[in-house]
Formats: structure tokens, C-alpha cells, sequence
């Protein structure tokens, strides 16, 4: 008789389950599509408040510009050592309204606007402004350089 070679054992697989596919019912998919929807209305309305933001903005642009020279000559005055003469600040505030008033009307360039700043920035580090100080800032207002 013969015999049989032994033959290698068989692969043992894992059992197998039952393949399930996901399949939507159509409340799913519509609550999906809702999510979608309302997502891009609330991007668009921010999209909008945003554009109404910035027309309003460009459309008071001015009325901010002069709020914010304003301020800046109110805080610069009251910084302002006793030193600092009752005509000295009056002859800073003609100055700083005819400033304003150049800038309104883009006589003024930004970049001059921003060299006063920093002098701003300077003259009230140590919060008070002395005679010379002011006299300066005066001086810049009167005649900025170009």
C-alpha cells in the first residue's frame, strides 16, 4: 500500500461575521442636509455683519479720526506740567484742531500722522508733557515735516 504524503495543515481563519453596510434612512440624510443648509445661512450672515461693519466704519471714518485726535490732545494737556503756561496750551490745541482738520481733509499724509504719534508716544512716557515738550509738539503740528 501506498502511503499519502503528510500534507500541510490548513489555514485556520478567523470566523466570519455578518457584513452589515450602513444604509441612511432618509430622516438621516434630510438631518444632514439641514446641518449644511443652516450652516452656510450663518456663515452668510456673518459675511454680512461684517460688510455692514465696514460701511459703517468707512462711513464715519472721520467723526472717529477726530474722536481720536481729541482724546490725544485731551490727555496730552492734562499730562501737562505746572510749568506749562495757560497760552501754551491753548496755541497746542489751535494747532492740534488745524492738524485734525488737515488730516480730515488728506492733507496730511499717514505717515505724518504717525511721526506725531511717536512723539506723543515720547513726550508722555514719564506721564507729563513739560513746557518744551509741548512747545515742540506744537511746533511739529504747526509745520510737519515732509
Amino acid at each position: 500500500m501506498t502511503e499519502t504524503p503528510p500534507s500541510a495543515p490548513a489555514p485556520v481563519l478567523p470566523p466570519q461575521l455578518p457584513v452589515t453596510l450602513p444604509f441612511e434612512d432618509a430622516a438621516q440624510r434630510a438631518r444632514r442636509q439641514g446641518c449644511l443648509k443652516w450652516g452656510l445661512v450663518g456663515c452668510a450672515g456673518a459675511s454680512v455683519a461684517v460688510i455692514v461693519g465696514l460701511l459703517f466704519l468707512m462711513s464715519n471714518a472721520k467723526k472717529l479720526m477726530d474722536f481720536a485726535f481729541d482724546q490725544m490732545g485731551d490727555q496730552i494737556v492734562a499730562a501737562a506740567a505746572p510749568d506749562v503756561t495757560p497760552a501754551e496750551k491753548e496755541d497746542f490745541r489751535a494747532a492740534m484742531r488745524a492738524f485734525s482738520e488737515k488730516a480730515r481733509n488728506r492733507t496730511v499724509t499717514a505717515q505724518q500722522v504717525t511721526a506725531f504719534q511717536g512723539q506723543v508716544r515720547v513726550a508722555v512716557t514719564d506721564n507729563r508733557v513739560t513746557a518744551e515738550e509741548l512747545r515742540s509738539l506744537t511746533a511739529f503740528l504747526k509745520d510737519p515735516p515732509r
